[in-house]
């Protein structure tokens, strides 16, 4: 990844603990300037091309500049992400209410006041589509202002930060970097005994297991709300354990747990291997491992895990609450968007279920798929619907012919330079599966485009949607005098499927 960062010399230490943690895999430059907002004004789409990112910082706490210099700083920043619309940026949101204070009786406090002071330039980045928040704040916090700074020394050098201050910065801006550029995780998978409760149902009994607002079950309690959070965000929940299934069911039925047993949309409970069935859970959600995190108590069975599943991401869950909190601000919990969609996820994923279930009493595929009714409404440069096609780029992997991710000012730029982008939201007798592919043609000419990506949801694959969607878009162009001349095309470990169905089409 290259970096490219925006600061002043303050972040001089920070950059060059990167380069220590980083092993090469973050290659930077960085422009330390005094006066930050005239460098954002002065660069050119062209200083920047050869760059996947870029991070710029001001710290507003140390330097406690005016609030109009942090305003203006703000409204720069808007500048510069329209101007790089296509780039991401991630931004530090070191901002201070500099020494203008609320009257005592009206203040919050100066996380809050600073807040206030700043609500209509925050709605305005957080407006702008490319832009990421690097939570400095949060980090600041969590140390504490008098075990982060040195204000002496950093007047006299410019050198304000303290050595955990350094490590624990850089450590967060490399950990956010690459999240930024990973696939996003789908599928947390839990253990039960001393994961979602405190104790071994098996030999404690019912009456031996802890999930409570007491102090003996309260890490566990806040455990499983943080889950039913990320199950709402969109995760898909699953239980890998090795237990006997009718004890865990029996916890669900008699403990007031957060989580319930349907909040879970497949359970491993046996005395299997994890591994085997982790490779069960990913063949019947058809979702690569790779997309999975596993949380366990047992680091025998997270290393178990890791060794042959290595793009699994492995937690231990220990008793220390500290450790639990420090699990819940983990990247691979984050979405870098929600939708609607996100929030009917696992009940998508249950109809698909039903969908397989029902697959199962036919034995001819083709009488299976009439039997569906299913319904497809395709559309040309439908814009309501580009954060949803966008989201499908950068999370899509098995039927992709360019795993390239779009933003939505990227989509908006296709169609403006005269490009045509086919959506597809597809649904049956069983429900709707939402918004599921994606055609993306680039002009050539006036009468000629470039196929430069077909994408398809995993979750419509198998009935032959794929097929009628290309038929509809070919027929589209054929009545609108349009064609495609050429398909650009890579090739994946992952996206298998698509190189099935890209083979056809070169016949």
């Amino acid at each position: 990844m290259k970096l490219y960062v925006i600061s002043d010399i303050t972040f001089d230490h920070i950059a060059k603990e990167i380069d220590l943690i980083s092993n090469g895999n973050i290659s930077r430059v960085y422009s330390f300037e005094e006066d930050v907002v005239a460098k954002m004004l002065s660069l050119t789409p062209g200083d920047l091309k050869d760059f996947d990112l870029v991070f710029i910082h001001s710290d507003q706490v140390f330097h406690r500049r005016p609030i109009e210099w942090q305003k203006m700083f703000c409204k720069a920043l808007v500048q510069f992400s329209v101007k790089f619309k296509d780039m991401p940026l991630l931004v530090s949101n070191s901002f201070s209410n500099s020494f203008t204070y609320s009257p005592a009786k009206y203040s919050f406090g100066k996380l809050f006041d600073t807040a206030f002071q700043f609500s209509n330039e925050f709605q305005k980045l957080i407006e702008r589509p490319n832009i990421f928040v690097f939570d400095f704040l949060a980090i600041l916090q969590n140390i504490g202002e008098n075990s982060f700074y040195n204000y002496n020394i950093g007047h006299l050098y410019q050198m304000p930060y303290t050595p955990k201050a350094i490590k624990q910065l850089a450590v967060t801006l490399q950990e956010q970097a690459n999240w930024l550029f990973r696939e996003e995780k789908k599928v947390i998978i839990v253990d039960c005994d001393n994961t979602l409760w405190k104790g071994v149902i098996g030999e404690d009994g019912m009456n031996g297991i802890y999930c409570d607002k007491d102090a003996e079950g309260i890490i566990h309690y806040h455990f499983q709300e943080f889950l039913k959070n990320k199950k709402e965000e969109g995760f898909l929940l699953c239980i890998c354990s090795k237990n006997n299934e009718d004890d865990v069911k029996e916890a669900f039925e008699k403990k007031n747990f957060v989580l319930k047993w349907t909040d879970f949309i497949v359970r491993k409970i046996n005395w299997n291997d994890k591994v085997a069935n982790m490779k069960e859970i990913a063949a019947e959600l058809n979702i690569g491992t790779n997309s999975f995190i596993f949380i366990d108590d047992n680091k025998f069975e997270l290393d178990y895990v890791h060794s042959l599943l290595s793009g699994v991401t492995c937690i231990e869950f220990t008793e220390e609450y500290t450790d639990f909190l420090h699990l819940t601000e983990r990247f691979e919990f984050k979405k870098r968007l929600r939708l609607t969609d996100d929030k009917i996820k696992t009940e998508q994923y249950m109809v698909h279920q039903q969908r397989a279930a029902e697959e199962q009493q036919f034995e001819n595929l083709d009488d299976f798929i009439t039997s569906l009714n299913i319904k497809m409404d395709i559309r040309l440069n439908d814009i309501t619907d580009f954060e949803r096609l966008s989201q499908l780029t950068g999370k899509t992997n098995q039927f992709n012919f360019n795993k390239q991710p779009y933003t939505t000012e990227q989509l908006n730029s296709i169609i403006d330079k005269g490009g045509r982008i086919y959506s597809l939201k597809v649904s049956d007798k069983f429900g709707d599966y939402g918004t599921v592919g994606l055609i993306i043609l680039t002009p050539e000419n006036d009468k000629k485009f470039i196929l430069e990506n077909f994408l398809m949801s995993c979750r419509a694959l198998g009935k032959k949607i794929e097929d009628s969607f290309y038929a509809y878009v070919l027929e589209d162009l054929k009545k609108n005098g349009l064609q495609i001349t050429s398909i650009s095309f890579k090739e994946t470990e992952k996206n298998i499927p698509a190189q099935k169905f890209y083979s056809t089409l070169k016949k």
